[in-house]
């Protein structure tokens, strides 16, 4: 095993975590399987040293990381008193402190480290170990680990693995490079199951999301000469099919496969008027610096935001957004 990138600074992690009395890792508020994934895997090489560790969050687990592992071990709702004493928290995946869903002033008087892959992170943390070369935050916790000299075990090899398998899009984007796979080669050899994780992770969705999956391709709207591509689900129709925002995970996939298409962009209304934006892109584009523009964030590849209004407003804020990029 070899880390993937050498010159990250490491060393203020590896202080804090040995000085540390009770360790807090919470990730990001609807939290998908890279930040779930790195979130048990650090769990599990902190516990293996030894340390006091608890993992919460404000927002459950997706099922499609239900088969991780220690998952049930992870607590969400409004922060208890147990934890609330934790004098040192580990961020992941999160790209500003809001979006931890928590009150910042829980994070007085503790020392905050944030491990992210995302280029507009806000370095919120006390300690920041931020590097967008990495596919996944989980792919930064593989060579965490390394230098904490912790061994890969099959909990943290399984974890390590659904955050990479998900967060490139099953090794189909460019970050993928031979180091990203000679990586997945050793959480394999070190237990990471692909049967249980594609099982878990693809096939085993509930029927009521293929009618909702017919929903939003009846929505699908391609735009500026066939280069981009456009999705979206109002909130009533979670409503009417008895789902929530997870259960759409991937839809986006479909608009980004067709030919032609540069960018793709998911809008779900999370509630009355309050949309989540989720992009995708093909190079030379980078939706992140559209994502920025409009108040989120993310990397070249995929970018998200959220925006409040009507479908027609909001679809118009990121039209606007859109055009410096499609003039590349």
């Amino acid at each position: 095993m070899s880390v993937l990138y050498a010159d990250v600074q490491w060393q203020p992690v590896l202080d804090a975590v040995q000085q540390a009395k009770q360790i807090h890792i919470i990730a990001h508020v609807s939290p998908d399987a890279d930040t779930i994934g790195s979130q048990l895997a650090v769990y599990h090489a902190l516990k293996a040293m030894g340390k006091s560790v608890v993992m919460h969050n404000r927002d459950i687990a997706p099922y499609i990381c239900r088969y991780l592992p220690a998952v049930e071990l992870i607590t969400h709702g409004e922060i208890p008193d147990g934890i609330a004493c934790s004098d040192v928290v580990i961020a992941v995946d999160a790209g500003s402190l809001g979006r931890l869903g928590v009150d910042p002033s829980y994070f007085e008087g503790k020392t905050l480290i944030n491990i992210d892959h995302h280029a507009s992170n806000t370095q919120y943390g006390s300690i920041n170990v931020i590097d967008a070369r990495y596919c996944a935050t989980g792919a930064m916790i593989y060579d965490l680990l390394q230098y904490l000299n912790i061994p890969l075990d099959a909990s943290s090899a399984a974890a390590i693995y659904a955050a990479v398998l998900t967060d490139t899009a099953s090794f189909r984007l460019a970050s993928v490079s031979a180091d990203v796979h000679r990586m997945t080669a050793d959480l394999i050899d070190a237990g990471a199951d692909v049967e249980l994780a594609a099982q878990s992770i693809y096939r085993s969705h509930k029927p009521a999301r293929f009618e909702l999956l017919k929903y939003a391709l009846d929505s699908l709207d391609i735009c500026h000469d066939g280069r981009t591509a456009w999705i979206s689900i109002a909130h009533h129709l979670y409503e009417k099919t008895g789902l929530c925002g997870e259960d759409s995970e991937g839809f986006i996939d479909y608009a980004r496969s067709i030919e032609g298409v540069d960018i793709a962009v998911f809008i779900r209304e999370e509630k009355p008027q309050e949309w989540k934006v989720s992009f995708r892109a093909k190079s030379p584009c980078d939706v992140g610096v559209v994502a920025g523009k409009l108040g989120g964030g993310g990397h070249q590849y995929a970018a998200g935001c959220t925006l409040f209004g009507t479908l027609d407003k909001v679809q118009k804020e990121i039209k606007h957004a859109l055009v410096d990029m499609l003039s590349l």
